[in-house]
């Protein structure tokens, strides 16, 4: 009888390490292009996302968050609507809620569909307050399923 299970996770990837630094509330930032259909036939479906946020006082926020697109170019050549400027004209793919404290925190948003093709990722702060100046990094690892 077949199973189904994960693939081993890719190496993982450093993806913005210092374009969150200093990012006000309500404010956006777009990456640049991940190319998921690199490992040829093996596509990998799914990524899972570590948000590293330097120290930030979050204890005045009512539901904090960060909120996660993966933008993506069905036509192969144009990437969905969305910038540092501009909202995609749907939710989120992620919310990532943050904790109302006063630290640095590590959260994570795991199995995010990817695209058959190339994607960017565009982060929202919505935990109102400006993130911290410094240490504030964005990885991301990729993985798919198998039968076997």
């Amino acid at each position: 009888m077949a199973e189904n299970r994960w693939t081993a996770y890719d190496s993982i990837v450093s993806y913005l390490t210092t374009e969150l630094n200093g990012l006000v509330d309500n404010a956006n930032k777009l990456g640049a292009a991940i190319d998921f259909a690199t490992a040829g036939a093996d596509r990998k479906l799914y990524m899972d996302i570590e948000i590293y946020l330097g120290s930030v006082d979050l204890l005045a926020s009512v539901n904090p968050a960060i909120y996660l697109w993966v933008l993506g170019r069905t036509d192969g050549t144009n990437f969905e609507d969305g910038t540092d400027s501009v909202d995609p004209a749907r939710p989120p793919d992620a919310i990532i809620p943050l904790r109302v404290f006063n630290g640095v925190q590590r959260v994570s948003a795991k199995r995010i569909l990817t695209t058959p093709d190339q994607g960017k990722l565009l982060i929202e702060n919505q935990s109102g307050e400006t993130l911290a100046a410094t240490a504030n990094t964005v990885k991301y690892n990729l993985y798919s399923e198998e039968f076997v």
